[in-house]
């Protein structure tokens, strides 16, 4: 029986500001089993991890004098380059009301991190950095920021689920030359740094653009793929899976059913929900035999699965 995909979405959302390096490591000390973020392009061709096409005022801010090349809230990320992404931090709560315990001090591990790179600890790190974030814990550099040798071996284990933020009718938000078949430049640059960092086996790959999904997976078979969907429920999602080339089926958990859970097992297709934050709901889809869940409190859940023995 494999393990229960503890899932931290955008890293800890409801602990730290979304796709941080603090948000990450708060993850990896939860011993989280897969870290899920968002990956747009610059406009200079990096992936960045960021969830939003636009540069809001509700969670980004200027970290340094220097204006930026359009005002806030009308600023794509493809319209920005990485050294302008750098004059931004994102430790903005942009739901206080909803997320009542984020908080956005610096955790020791990103700050030695960031001083390293002679980055701030909140600018929106990019996929190669979140690699080697995930390296740094498990080394030395963890160990001096106090993580302990249980945590960093788990933190060996720990995947990455990396949801590129592609939208079919606003192709600008991406900005490359995606025609919905061949790879394009942001499905190539991830497969490039996956590669780079030797991470293939603990990498997954997820978009609602599911054409994507099935171009990530031409390009290198070795990925893991799911496809996600959101206010809808499917027919026959393994099929819909399978026609994508993907193994996993990701959808909004309001809209799953103990029947598609079993369709898509029934094809060997996985099934893990996004975002479940209560316990009344991570018990009637445990009872369904989801395969894992992704949350924005992955303290909480991790409690509730060792409560009752389930494995992550």
């Amino acid at each position: 029986m494999h393990a229960f995909d503890l899932q931290g979405h955008r890293g800890a959302r409801g602990l730290k500001p979304e796709n941080t390096f603090p948000g990450f490591e708060v993850a990896l000390d939860l011993g989280v089993t897969t870290i899920e973020t968002d990956v747009h392009l610059t406009r200079d061709g990096v992936p960045l991890l960021v969830h939003d096409a636009l540069v809001s005022e509700r969670r980004w801010r200027l970290s340094s004098g220097v204006a930026p090349p359009h005002s806030a809230g009308h600023l794509l990320i493809s319209m920005l380059s990485l050294a302008q992404v750098r004059e931004f931090q994102v430790d903005l709560n942009p739901a206080p009301e909803r997320f009542t315990k984020q908080d956005a001090t610096v955790t020791p591990l990103a700050r030695l991190f960031a001083q390293r790179l002679g980055i701030h600890p909140y600018t929106p790190p990019t996929l190669n950095e979140l690699f080697d974030f995930l390296k740094a814990y498990t080394g030395e550099l963890g160990a001096l920021a106090g993580k302990s040798e249980a945590q960093r071996q788990k933190a060996r284990q720990t995947r990455l689920d990396l949801e590129l933020k592609r939208v079919a009718f606003y192709p600008m938000l991406i900005g490359d030359d995606f025609d919905g078949e061949a790879p394009a430049l942001l499905e190539r640059s991830v497969v490039e740094i996956v590669h780079a960092a030797r991470m293939l086996e603990r990498t997954l790959v997820r978009s609602f653009d599911h054409r994507s999904v099935r171009a990530l997976r031409r390009l290198e078979p070795g990925l893991t793929a799911s496809i996600l969907t959101a206010e809808t429920a499917l027919i026959d999602p393994g099929d819909l899976a399978l026609q994508s080339d993907a193994q996993t089926y990701c959808p909004d958990f309001r809209f799953l059913d103990l029947a598609q859970v079993r369709k898509s097992h029934a094809k060997g297709v996985r099934v893990v929900p996004y975002t479940v934050n209560e316990p009344d709901e991570w018990q009637r889809l445990v009872s369904w035999e989801v395969d894992g869940v992704t949350t924005d409190y992955p303290d909480r859940l991790a409690d509730w699965l060792r409560d009752r023995g389930i494995v992550f």
